[in-house]
């Protein structure tokens, strides 16, 4: 996926929109390619978040303490909760089929998303509807208590 593809994945993500031009190519150069096999766990539930990923190709199964949460495929993306709230991750991401995602480390994904106001709200929208999500699933928002 050439920088273009790159930018237009970017540009496509809620989190990522409101973001100036030189912020988004500066990012697109940032993103680490990662190809999965089918099985591979790229998020498990518990485990400290270092990454957030993009999924540009394949299918990923989301699941809560066992159960199925939601499917994500190209397009979606993973891991902003964890590095957001500075949570253990709230959920375990398993590859359904052969997947390419691309990776922001922490350092990258919150020093573009938290200096940007529009793109932290979008990013707080997309954790709030997603723990919604988990609540729903496993009944209980899963987060630690502060």
């Amino acid at each position: 996926m050439g920088l273009a593809d790159r930018l237009q994945l970017l540009r496509r993500t809620p989190i990522f929109a409101p973001l100036p031009g030189t912020t988004l190519e500066r990012l697109a150069g940032q993103l680490i390619p990662l190809s999965v096999e089918p099985g591979h766990v790229l998020i498990r539930e518990g485990d400290h978040g270092d990454r957030f990923y993009l999924i540009a190709s394949g299918q990923m199964e989301v699941a809560a303490e066992g159960k199925p949460v939601a499917t994500v495929g190209p397009g979606d993306h993973v891991g902003e909760i964890a590095l957001l709230r500075d949570v253990p991750r709230t959920a375990t991401v398993t590859a359904t089929t052969a997947a390419e995602l691309y990776a922001l480390t922490r350092e990258d994904f919150l020093g573009a998303v938290t200096s940007h106001v529009a793109s932290r709200e979008a990013a707080e929208t997309t954790t709030a509807e997603r723990l919604s999500s988990l609540q729903g699933v496993i009944g209980r928002i899963p987060l630690p208590r502060v």
